[in-house]
């Protein structure tokens, strides 16, 4: 399998985590970010037991978003997944783990938005900016 098609199944494993938890159907928009973001603030302890996995199948879910909406490809190196989107180099695993790990001040929705304004504008963000959005 591929590095496209795990990020995927793992997208869909956040799409049917989601409904299960009450949480509605992901749609692979910005406004399902934002009920991810709700999602992970009601049901993720501050501390949980597997931030890594947690964190691997959010951020399959906020890649997948960023591929549909904005385009872009997986890419891998060392197993580790990452996305290019024209020229930017996106860590969407990254996030999801800061937004596990750290809280609401690390929003998906907020990354999304922030990659969206970069591409629009052909800017290419500097080391950390995406991080701080």
């Amino acid at each position: 399998m591929d590095i496209a098609e795990r990020m995927k199944g793992l997208a869909f494993i956040q799409v049917r985590a989601a409904r299960e938890a009450g949480g509605g159907l992901l749609d692979f928009s910005l406004s399902s970010l934002e009920q991810l973001d709700e999602l992970v603030s009601r049901d993720v302890s501050k501390q949980p037991a597997e931030p890594d996995m947690l964190a691997e199948v959010i951020g399959g879910y906020v890649g997948e978003t960023i591929v549909r909406r904005l385009g872009g490809n997986w890419r891998e190196d060392d197993g580790k997944p990452w996305l290019e989107m024209g020229g930017l180099q996106l860590d969407p695993l990254h996030r999801a783990y800061l937004r596990v790990t750290e809280g609401e001040g690390r929003s998906l929705a907020a990354y999304f938005r922030a990659v969206a304004k970069a591409k629009e504008s052909g800017s290419r963000p500097g080391p950390g900016d995406l991080e701080d959005a």
